[in-house]
């Protein structure tokens, strides 16, 4: 599932941070090598975030819990078009930034030092998810030519 993809990006950078997230870590990225596999995912990884959300919204709001719920694929969905179109907006602010001087071609951008860190760490966790993303793939790859 898309799931996997994001969770796999999302909880790795913050397992960096928190020893709380490395096992959803860890299991978003078994999730996501059998997708690549195309195998069947566990559907427990699906299911943990499907619950854990929806109880959250259950507190706050429980008409909204309900739509959440029966609705999961397609928030999935639309939080995963959501964070890819962030991600290559991103990408296009940094090479306007590289070229331009500026996050768009011929405005101004009021970037101090503490935003221009902030755009190199979000480079360079592009960087890394892209490494780990290659990195299974070879794997895989390699896994398969030994067969």
């Amino acid at each position: 599932m898309v799931l996997c993809l994001v969770a796999l990006v999302v909880f790795s950078l913050m397992s960096v941070g928190s020893a709380k997230y490395r096992p959803l870590a860890r299991e978003a990225f078994k999730c996501f090598t059998k997708t690549l596999t195309l195998s069947p995912c566990d559907m427990a990884f699906e299911q943990r975030v499907k619950a854990k959300g929806t109880a959250k919204l259950l507190k706050v709001y429980p008409p909204l819990a309900r739509l959440f719920y029966w609705n999961f694929r397609a928030f999935a969905w639309a939080f995963t078009i959501i964070f890819f179109a962030s991600l290559i907006y991103t990408l296009y602010s940094f090479y306007n930034f590289a070229v331009y001087g500026s996050c768009e071609p011929g405005g101004v951008c009021y970037l101090t030092w503490i935003g221009w860190c902030i755009l190199l760490i979000e480079q360079a966790a592009v960087y890394i998810a892209l490494a780990v993303i290659i990195g299974v793939l070879l794997y895989l790859l390699i896994r398969r030519v030994r067969k």
